[in-house]
């Protein structure tokens, strides 16, 4: 019989639940190489405040805090909530820099030549209405239409592992629209921004990490949403790089080129 583990859940006897079977010396080395990994980081930001701050918020993503919040993260590790909340929110710090070393170390530790680049979006339900780029739209992480925020990532694959590479919001077309102005200025988006659709997100987040040349690969792996755009499609082979995207089985193709 299936043992009940947690209500709504079942595992079989022949698979049981993973013990957590880490020592005391196992966790300290642990956190002695994440400082480390950590200090590969510091050239990034421009003061030394900005880089404590972002270690302290590093340290609350990966803590047991339940609700990953600013407010939650400096309560939980004592540290003053409005500091946090002025790194997160205010803080004039610049990602790019950030992403140039997170690029060089994974090129050095799961760069292979043929890996593959993965594209795809991922949302997050929200109950107000006043978050970046929030709208009722389709929501994976629940299955239908929901109020939420949406972001386009790339990942990384390699026969050496897997990680997160890039990340952009995806804002839907309303917020573009004269209806949405003083949300936009609250929310600082920049005037320049243009509605952009996901495929052209994801093309543009694969360009900026092939004109970067640190993380090699081969491949680009999407689902039907991008597949089904020949103009994503036509940007990935003008990279010089290989797709395997699903596209809509109603698709018509030609049998020969004509």
């Amino acid at each position: 019989m299936p043992k009940q583990i947690v209500p709504g859940f079942r595992i079989s006897e022949s698979c049981p639940a993973p013990e957590c079977n880490l020592s005391e010396p196992d966790v300290e080395e642990f956190v002695a190489e994440l400082e480390m990994y950590f200090d590969l980081l510091a050239p990034a930001f421009c003061r030394r405040d900005q880089f404590g701050w972002s270690e302290i918020y590093l340290k609350g993503l990966l803590g047991d805090t339940q609700r990953k919040t600013s407010e939650r993260i400096a309560l939980d590790l004592n540290e003053n909530v409005r500091n946090l909340q002025h790194f997160i929110g205010q803080s004039p710090w610049r990602k790019e820099p950030v992403l140039v070393v997170h690029q060089r170390l994974l090129a050095e530790t799961l760069g292979e030549v043929d890996g593959v680049m993965l594209i795809d979006e991922s949302g997050v339900v929200k109950q107000g209405q006043n978050s970046v780029g929030v709208a009722p739209q389709y929501c994976g992480s629940v299955g239908k239409v929901a109020n939420s925020q949406m972001g386009v990532h790339l990942g990384y694959v390699s026969r050496l592992g897997y990680s997160l590479v890039d990340s952009q919001m995806f804002v839907p077309q309303g917020w573009f629209e004269e209806t949405h102005a003083g949300l936009r200025k609250a929310c600082g988006i920049p005037n320049d921004l243009s509605f952009q659709t996901k495929p052209e997100i994801g093309l543009k987040l694969l360009q900026v990490a092939v004109d970067r040349d640190s993380l090699p690969f081969q491949w680009l792996a999407a689902d039907e949403l991008y597949g089904d755009s020949p103009a994503f499609r036509d940007g990935v082979a003008l990279l010089g790089k290989w797709y395997f995207t699903e596209i809509k089985r109603t698709t018509q193709i030609w049998p020969e080129r004509p």
